[in-house]
């Protein structure tokens, strides 16, 4: 018998800035920061049970170093919106922050970057 997962309690992320972070996390997407550790780390709510962590880089890290989907590990990072409308919006809140996407792609689905470049999708559940 397996493992019964019922959720994410958390996704932690490394970035190269955590105040150019906090602006797009907060500014850009509109989530709401509910722990602040300056210079620590940065968390955000992701709905009623899950977190994002922000941390900065790890002594050593060269400062070019940004993401990618190429190597071994985290590919992207995907939420989900009720409908359709949600997705709208979001893309409208990108295109006006300066974010490029695509738009709302079939089967309802967003794809963006963060400023590290982070590859982030926001798709429609419905519910599901």
């Amino acid at each position: 018998m397996g493992i019964e997962i019922d959720g994410v309690h958390h996704i932690t992320l490394r970035v190269s800035d955590l105040e150019r972070s906090r602006s797009f996390y907060a500014g850009v997407l509109g989530l709401a920061a509910d722990q602040d550790f300056p210079g620590e780390k940065l968390r955000f709510r992701l709905g009623p049970y899950t977190r994002l962590v922000l941390h900065p880089p790890l002594p050593g890290t060269p400062s070019e170093d940004r993401f990618s989907e190429r190597r071994i590990g985290l590919d992207h990072l995907s939420l989900g919106v009720r409908t359709r409308a949600e997705l709208e919006r979001m893309v409208t809140v990108l295109r006006g922050s300066g974010v490029r996407t695509q738009g709302v792609r079939e089967p309802g689905v967003v794809n963006f970057r963060d400023p590290d470049g982070i590859a982030w999708e926001i798709y429609e559940h419905s519910g599901h």
